[in-house]
């Protein structure tokens, strides 16, 4: 997103914060794989909702440590989605982003 238009807590982070940014982007990497691979119609689904509620607990956050928290998670989780058919994509690890 736009860093001039960041208006909560956690936008004005992921901005200004180096690791922030860079578990910003593993999750969309990792979101935007997902959602293109063979997962099925309802996994799919399920992927985007669960995105959307993890938004809004992200927006909770009020401090740097509790960002990473749980961009560390949700990174690995986006990930777990088993593929129906073809090859799982590449996937960045939480633990791989210093």
């Amino acid at each position: 997103f736009d860093c001039a238009k960041a208006l909560t807590f956690s936008e004005k982070a992921i901005c200004t914060d180096n690791l922030l940014g860079k578990l910003d982007g593993a999750i969309a990497e990792n979101y935007k794989y997902m959602l293109a691979s063979d997962i099925g119609d309802g996994a799919r689904s399920n992927l985007k909702a669960t995105q959307k509620k993890w938004l809004a607990e992200r927006n909770k956050c009020t401090d740097t440590q509790c960002l990473a928290s749980v961009y560390r998670k949700r990174i690995d989780e986006v990930c777990e989605y088993p593929v129906v058919s073809g090859v799982h994509p590449v996937c960045t690890n939480s633990d791989e982003i210093k």
